[in-house]
This record gives C-alpha cells, structure tokens and sequence, in this order.
C-alpha cells in the first residue's frame, strides 16, 4: 500500500508512512489527540489543517483539531446518550484508554456535548472514499 512504501527521507534513514504513524508519532507521545490530525485523505478521515503545526502552538492546534474533528456531523455524532462516534475511536481505543482514559473521556473533554456515564458508544461506518 501507499503506507508502506519507504519513500520519506529522514536524516539518513529512509521511512514509510505506517512507520512515522505507528513507530514514531503514536509509540513516542502517547497523545490520542494524535489521531484528530493524522489524515489519510478518506472521506472519514479529520480535516487537514489549513496550517503547519508548530512546537509553540502545538497543544493549542491539537485541542483545535480534536474539537473541530468531534463537532463535524459527519464523522461524529456526539449525543448525551446514544453517541455514534468516528471508527477511529474503536480502532484506537487503547490509545484513548491510557494512562486511566478512555474514549468517552476524551470525548467530553473536547466537545460542548458530553456522553452520559451509562450511554453506549456506538460507531458509525467508515468512508475510505477519497476526501476531494
């Protein structure tokens, strides 16, 4: 796939996307948050930021991101009790759930409509179409 071919030059060694995702971003900053700005280009996919992301702005554009991701109608459906949130969330739940999280957690932390304690997560299907 496009995710594994070795095409990304970093100082000396040669990567591939799976790599920087999976090996790099998500192993060495254990921030879920992580998730609401790596973008594939699928319909499903968050948004890509109109920006580069920078060290002094960081915290700042990921919150941004994660909230704008979790408010999009399309990709989440935030409800007090019958939640349908992105695959993504699934997929990555133990991403979500470290260090004493969890998805709902995170949900509520970043949108204005929180999930009720006793409300089930439901998912709602992935568009791998391509986001024009």
């Amino acid at each position: 796939t496009p995710w594994d071919i070795k095409f990304i030059r970093i100082g000396k060694e040669r990567m591939d996307l799976n790599h920087i995702e999976h090996g790099i971003l998500r192993k060495q900053f254990g921030d879920p948050r992580i998730h609401m700005v790596l973008v594939c280009a699928s319909k499903s996919c968050p948004i890509l930021a109109n920006e580069a992301f920078t060290g002094n702005r960081l915290e700042q554009q990921l919150n941004r991101q994660s909230a704008a991701f979790l408010a999009d109608p399309f990709r989440n459906q935030v409800n007090p009790n019958q939640p349908r949130l992105s695959m993504i969330f699934k997929w990555y739940a133990m991403d979500f759930n470290k260090n004493g999280g969890s998805v709902r957690a995170f949900v509520n932390a970043h949108s204005p409509v929180k999930i009720q304690p006793k409300a089930s997560l439901n998912y709602l299907d992935y568009d791998w179409g391509l986001n024009e």
